[in-house]
């Protein structure tokens, strides 16, 4: 109490003497000062003081005009220092910035006649400096050495630099500035950039851009036209008076008569946000006495003026030009007022108005209860409306100064420039005795009371240690106060001690610190939410704003709070529990913006949208997952949160995902795995086909983790558990198991939280679609991760052991994968690096690996490289064209077996043996699968060689057809083969005998039984060859050596069918269509089709496998058409032999001639001339099937043989 009341007097005569002696100026604003010679000089008035500052931002704008080596922008000294203690300079391209002694050059090149904004900003709190020019920001960390505070009461000088010289100022030359400067400005706070941006229309707190704060003598400031800046927000600093009769009392009505004055007189684009008023003292009131006093007259009473500090803010709608409007605004408040005889009247020497970043705080925390000054109101009158006022004064009494009274005194110690709610920091050691249940609470209870009754608040108590309590709070003292006063006040009251019935409280005065802060504001925000879009503006710290819901007819608020740990003002969420929701569609989800409160209506709402639209596309899955990254990343993850994220990620694993979204779900999954709070050591949630085991183990006891999922119940949901050991074999029947050795625990933190395991469970194996890869997965993925941990190179590998989606066979090759995420562009894709397969047989295939992630097992799939929705279709197609093509193929052979006449050329002997090989292997694919269904391993490698059997010689007997064209279509002079026939049929059954003979010779088992997965979850067993090398050597290379020789032969006919069309022009009027019959029909007689085989690979692949089946699959078909239906002698015998009446046909000479030529033949072949008109059934007669039904002369050949 002795110390405040030592200061106490002369806080009271400095603040006194201050407010006499201030006289307003002229604003600046839109005003530059021109630095043409080296004798202009700005100098920072007498005035005007620099504090000493923990941090600051200073701006200002300056051209060049003329170009000079050196320059200086500001300097600023200490009082007696030589070095700069702050200052902005230039040389040679470089802009050079002083703090403390210390020069930084910042490379950049300022144009002559350009426009610069350069701020300067530092914080002693995070040794920052900051250079920010034109919004380009150049960051420099001071050492810890650096000085705390800047260097109070010194010289500042624009335009030149400057040193003292025998205590006098001495300005230096040849480092002039040269151009023109303007809106110097000083805060006590380090803004961000962004709020630098912000306040760019701002005045400063410390330091303004008005008259009185500079001294210039030669070269006074210039309008400046083109230099606008517009703000909407403004601080009025004025002193009035009112007359008011002696025997008529206006106390309570000077707040209304303030505020009707301003509205009265002010323009409806300008609205007052709040008023400030403080009664003068005597000794100021005496200094301004006779300037409003009027004088008694005959019968009236006396007549004496009032004075009082005002303050105002006002908002100007819309913003306008600073300069202009303070002007207005200073015509405005120049004429006096009168109201209901009463007088009001500005002093206009005393009108300062300034531009400014943000209001004061009007409201503390509703919330909240504190002890409210005496002289605060809030009028109600509806033609004023509910503008905040405050007053203050300086009220005291002559007894003992008690609590209120020193409360009272030290709220009127108002500097001009510290009207709004001042925050401070509060460290301290207090000593507490007595029964003390709980120090938090009672600390709390103390520093209310002790520091409510002088209307502060008190935030963020933290305490620690005991009996020594090291406390520390932050004290939000509301306005109007005076920055030092009330820090002395804190003291003074803190330093009292606190006693009461159980406990004691003593606060030594060295043991409290206290530092004023700058909360700054929380800035304008515009949220998207579930409930709507709300825009909330700027707010000062400890303050609440209201708006109406988007939808109904409720309120949101939000709160603007004091940040415990930094000092800042921050958002707090906004309350939104009584709107209603406004999203209907991915568009509206789209446009949230996700926070910790909304996380969980946001997660309702993705259930809501996916329930209504179950097929929803790429771009609206895209929205989705991102909204659920979001949740994890913010939302507050409990166990129901992350239950319900769990559900729809597996309802979208269902859904056909794009592969650029496979890593955003795992992503997702294993965030909210690390971030979901639970009690106890492990929780798991399980939906279909996906399980996230999460464990917190007991580093102390542990000896590893296994993790097994046992089986997958009927609704796919999978049935889990946890073992705390490590073990590398898996119980029987387990669909996936994983398991951790204790060298894991290598990998826990050390900083003394408790690790976090987490396992995960993907029963949905199409989810993980690798394009690169040519293998398929096999089994389902199981992971296993340590939470903030990248677990790699371990000395104990990982067991990882999966049971097989379809059965492996013994020349099936296997692999043990990861999910790679930087494969495929970033989209993930599978990789081997780092496993190696243990294990592996038809069920199961067991792996080890060194590293943690997502593990699948891939099967070799190069023999079946299609999807099983493909599969499917083909095999359908498949056995439809193979039972089409036997039921044609029997008629072929029924009528050519039934009708002598049909075969007796050679060509259609081959024909004949043709189709016999093809309906042996059509009959045998269609039953092949039903009699693999026995499980009888006998039968299965019969129908398996008896298949390969008559595959075979059905391309033999194709490759047999092209030699047998060859022969008669180029060696047409001195051929002749003897028994030609036979040899043929020896080579055309003998050989495939030959090759199916010696595979089950060498090795028998190169036949047996196969999967094919042509249905989802099914399987089909199939007989058939089983070994690769024994399918290389004996099915594709003689395919390719038939084809190869085929494609030969087509084109050497092609090319002698062109020459005698040629040759013989009358031929040429068959025409196109003639042409494309002789290319279908040797097409599939040559089994060309079968080349689609071989070239269905990359994008093509799937349309090119659909041909390859529905040509193939009905070549039976093709040659009953070619060779039968269209052939002109069959249908002569069909209408000769089978039918009656009108329709039927009697015999005619042309058999009789072919028969008398094959007569000649004497059991060999001979080609003569071509000369012969003649009839064949093959399809070497090419100008029989082009043009059925009618005789050719000369074409081709006839081989016929008699038999």
């Amino acid at each position: 109490m002795h110390s405040f009341n030592k200061y106490l007097p002369v806080t009271i005569y400095i603040w006194i003497l201050g407010s006499s002696l201030s006289c307003a100026g002229s604003s600046l604003w839109g005003k530059k000062t021109t630095f043409t010679t080296q004798s202009c000089v700005w100098q920072l008035s007498k005035s005007t003081v620099i504090p000493a500052l923990e941090e600051l931002s200073v701006c200002v704008n300056l051209m060049r005009k003329i170009s000079t080596s050196e320059w200086t922008a500001f300097d600023y000294k200490g009082p007696g220092q030589h070095h700069t203690e702050l200052g902005l300079a230039g040389n040679m391209g470089n802009v050079i910035a002083s703090l403390f002694g210390e020069e930084w050059k910042v490379p950049y090149n300022m144009a002559l006649n350009k426009w610069y904004t350069v701020c300067l900003t530092w914080s002693s709190h995070i040794r920052l400096f900051q250079v920010i020019i034109n919004k380009e920001v150049f960051e420099i960390l001071l050492n810890e050495t650096s000085p705390r505070f800047l260097a109070a009461n010194g010289t500042l000088s624009l335009g030149v630099s400057h040193n003292f010289v025998g205590g006098s100022i001495d300005f230096e030359t040849g480092k002039n500035f040269l151009g023109d400067l303007s809106l110097f400005r000083m805060w006590r706070v380090q803004w961000s950039p962004q709020q630098l941006d912000e306040c760019r229309c701002a005045d400063g707190n410390i330091v303004t851009w008005r008259e009185e704060d500079w001294d210039y003598q030669k070269c006074p400031p210039k309008q400046e036209d083109n230099f606008v800046c517009a703000s909407s927000k403004y601080k009025i600093e004025m002193t009035i008076s009112i007359n008011e009769n002696i025997n008529y009392n206006l106390k309570n009505e000077i707040q209304e008569i303030v505020l009707t004055w301003l509205n009265d007189i002010f323009l409806p684009e300008i609205s007052v946000h709040s008023v400030f008023l403080s009664d003068l003292s005597r000794q100021t009131k005496a200094g301004l006495a006779g300037q409003n006093e009027k004088k008694q007259g005959i019968g009236e009473p006396l007549v004496k003026p009032q004075w009082f500090d005002c303050v105002v803010f006002v908002r100007v709608t819309p913003e306008a030009d600073v300069s202009k409007t303070v002007s207005m605004i200073e015509k405005l408040l120049n004429p006096s007022y009168t109201y209901n005889n009463t007088v009001l009247k500005t002093n206009p020497a005393s009108i300062k108005i300034l531009s400014v970043a943000v209001f004061p705080n009007v409201t503390s925390n509703p919330a909240l209860t504190t002890v409210a000054s005496s002289f605060s109101y809030t009028t109600k009158r509806p033609d004023i409306g509910s503008t905040n006022i405050t007053t203050s004064g300086t009220h005291t009494t002559s007894q003992t100064l008690a609590m209120d009274d020193i409360c009272s005194i030290t709220s009127g110690f108002i500097s001009n420039r510290d009207f709004g709610d001042i925050f401070y920091r509060v460290n301290l050691n207090l000593t507490m005795s007595g029964s003390i249940a709980d120090p938090q609470h009672a600390i709390q209870q103390w520093l209310q009371q002790t520091l409510g009754k002088c209307n502060m608040d008190v935030w963020n108590i933290v305490v620690k240690g005991a009996p020594k309590y090291l406390t520390t709070f932050q004290v939000q003292a509301m306005a109007p106060v005076n920055v030092t006063a009330t820090e002395r006040l804190i003291v003074e009251l803190l330093t009292r001690g606190y006693t009461n019935a159980t406990i004691n409280i003593t606060v030594p005065f060295g043991e409290v610190n206290i530092s004023h802060i700058d909360p700054g504001i929380c800035p304008e925000e515009t949220m998207l939410t579930v409930y709507g879009k709300y825009v909330w503006p700027e707010m000062t710290a400890q303050s609440e704003y209201s708006m109406r819901c988007m939808r109904g007819n409720e309120s949101a608020t939000r709160f603007c709070k004091l940040n415990g740990a930094t000092d800042k003002a921050v958002w707090d969420h906004p309350d939104m529990t009584k709107c209603v929701r406004t999203v209907s569609d991915f568009t509206d989800l789209e446009n949230i913006t996700v926070t910790a409160d909304n996380s969980a209506d946001v997660v309702d709402m993705i259930e809501d949208l996916l329930n209504e639209q179950t097929a929803p596309n790429e771009a609206q899955l895209d929205i989705v997952l991102e909204k659920l990254s979001e949740v994890t990343e913010v939302g507050t993850l409990t166990t129901d949160l992350s239950s319900d994220i769990t559900k729809i990620v597996s309802d979208i694993c269902y859904i056909t995902a794009s592969p650029t979204q496979i890593n955003k779900i795992l992503s997702i999954t294993d965030l909210m795995g690390d971030r979901t709070v639970f009690e106890g050591d492990a929780h798991n949630m399980t939906e279909r086909s996906l399980a996230l085991q999460l464990i917190n183990p007991d580093t102390s006891q542990f000896h590893g983790l296994t993790f097994e999922v046992s089986s997958i119940l009927n609704d796919s949901t999978p049935e889990i558990f946890y073992d705390k050991n490590f073990t590398e074999h898996p119980n029987t029947g387990t669909v996936a198991f994983i398991s951790l050795p204790r060298i894991i625990d290598s990998f826990f933190p050390n900083n003394g939280t408790r690790p976090r395991i987490q396992f995960h469970f993907y029963g949905i194996e199409h989810l993980f679609e690798d394009p690169t890869a040519n293998m398929m997965l096999n089994s389902y993925v199981v992971s296993a991760s340590v939470t903030n941990a990248t677990v790699s190179n371990l000395e104990i590998p990982v067991m990882v052991t999966l049971r097989h989606l379809q059965n492996k066979e013994d020349s099936d090759t296997v692999k043990c994968v990861y999910w790679d995420f930087s494969k495929n562009n970033e989209n993930g894709g599978w990789n081997d690096t780092g496993c190696k397969t243990v294990k592996s047989n038809a069920t199961y295939t067991s792996c080890s690996c060194d590293h943690l992630t997502h593990f699948g097992i891939l099967l070799d799939i190069s023999k079946t490289p299609i999807s099983e929705k493909d599969e499917r279709i083909l095999t359908i197609i498949s056995n439809l064209g193979s039972g089409i093509s036997s039921i044609f193929l029997g008629v072929t052979l029924l009528t050519y077996l039934a009708f002598e006449k049909l075969r007796r050329d050679y060509p259609s002997k081959i024909l004949i043996n043709l189709s016999v090989a093809l309906l042996g292997f059509n009959m045998l694919f269609l039953v092949n699968s039903w009699l693999a269904s026995f499980n009888s391993y006998a039968i299965c490698i019969t129908v398996a060689a008896f298949l390969h059997y008559f595959f075979l010689a059905t391309f033999i007997w194709m490759g047999l057809g092209a030699i047998n064209m060859y022969l008669a279509l180029v060696k047409v002079f001195n051929s002749y083969v003897p028994s030609y026939i036979l040899k043929f049929c020896a080579l055309g059954w003998g050989l495939p005998l030959l090759v199916v003979s010696l595979v089950l010779a060498i090795d028998i088992n190169s036949y047996g039984m196969g999967i094919s997965r042509a249905h989802p979850q099914e399987s089909t067993a199939f007989c058939w060859i089983k070994n690769d090398v024994t399918f290389y050597v004996t099915v594709v290379s003689i395919v390719a050596l038939v084809m190869v020789s085929n494609i030969c032969v087509f084109g050497v006919v092609l090319v002698q069918i062109r020459k005698m069309r040629v040759n013989k022009p009358s031929s040429s009027r068959k025409g196109f269509l003639h042409d494309l019959r002789v290319v279908a029909s040797l097409t599939f007689l040559l089994g060309l089709t079968w080349i689609l085989a071989f070239v269905a690979w990359g994008p093509a692949k799937s349309p090119l496998l659909y041909l390859f089946s529905l040509l193939n699959s009905l070549q039976g078909f093709f040659i009953f058409l070619f060779y039968c239906l269209m052939k002109d002698n069959v249908r002569k015998q069909w209408r000769i032999h089978l039918c009656c009446g009108r329709f039927r046909q009697t015999e005619y000479s042309d058999w009789s001639r072919s028969a008398t030529l094959g007569a000649k033949a004497k059991g060999g072949l001979k080609v003569s001339s071509p000369s012969l008109n003649s009839e064949t059934t093959s399809e070497r007669k090419i100008s029989d099937i082009s043009n059925p039904g009618t005789s050719h002369d000369g074409v081709f050949p006839t081989h016929v043989r008699k038999q």
